[in-house]
């Protein structure tokens, strides 16, 4: 024989407050995917930035010369 009965009303009160705390971990959770990807974006960015910071443009090739050529005559 059972101390305690649930009632109706508590039986959904406590259906409720379960959907809504599963909610609140799916929500967590994709906020931190969210922000892990934003993360992965900033740091790809800003090691682009540093590349492109440090990179030295190549010098121009200088034009070939031609041999002197010399009048016969």
């Amino acid at each position: 024989m059972p101390v305690m009965k649930i009632s109706r009303q508590g039986l959904c009160s406590i259906a409720v407050l379960t959907g809504i705390l599963w909610g609140c971990l799916f929500a967590e959770r994709l906020a931190v995917t969210r922000a892990r990807v934003d993360a992965y974006r900033a740091i790809d960015e800003i090691r682009a930035l540093q590349l492109k910071k440090s990179m030295i443009p190549a010098a121009t090739p200088a034009l070939p010369r031609r041999p002197a050529t010399t009048a016969v005559g």
